[in-house]
Formats: C-alpha cells, structure tokens, sequence
C-alpha cells in the first residue's frame, strides 16, 4: 500500500499580515526619530565626526608647513630648482 503524498501548497502571506508588518515597522521607526535621546545622541555623533574630521585634516596639514618652512629656511628649494633645471632635456 502506497500513498503518494501530494506537496503541500506554499502559504504566501497574504497583503494583511504585510501591511500590519509594515505599519508597525513604520510606527517604531518613527518613535525612534521622535525620541528626543536619540536626537541628543546623533547631535553629538555628528559633532564628534565633524570634529575628528578637523583634526585629521589639521595633523595632515602641519606636517606639510613644518617641512615647506625647513626647505625655505635651508635654501633645498633653491638647490631643487637648479637640479630640476640640469635636468630639463633640451636646456643647457
């Protein structure tokens, strides 16, 4: 005796069961936004990227003054220009 067992049919969720889903994830969405220490906690993140941001950009810049300041002070531009000059092809 054998019985061949017909698959079951595959339950799709209906358009309820989603837009109930959905609401709800709309609704914890926008309580999130509307709480005021989430608010408080963005402001300061963003202001804490923004400020790590200064400080990447300023530790960049400085080293780059302090090394123009030393070749003006020690004449290497002068020593660089002549070099270039020997040798630029063409220019005696």
């Amino acid at each position: 005796m054998t019985a061949e067992t017909a698959p079951r049919p595959v339950r799709t969720p209906g358009v309820r069961p989603r837009m109930v889903r959905y609401w709800i994830v709309l609704a914890t969405v926008r309580h999130i936004l509307q709480d005021r220490r989430f608010q408080e906690s963005v402001i300061v993140a963003a202001i804490g990227v923004v400020a790590l941001a200064q400080v990447g950009r300023d530790n960049q810049v400085r080293p780059v003054r302090r090394a123009a300041s030393w070749y003006k002070t020690h004449g290497v531009s002068h020593e660089l220009a002549r070099v270039r000059e020997a040798l630029e092809p063409g220019k005696e």
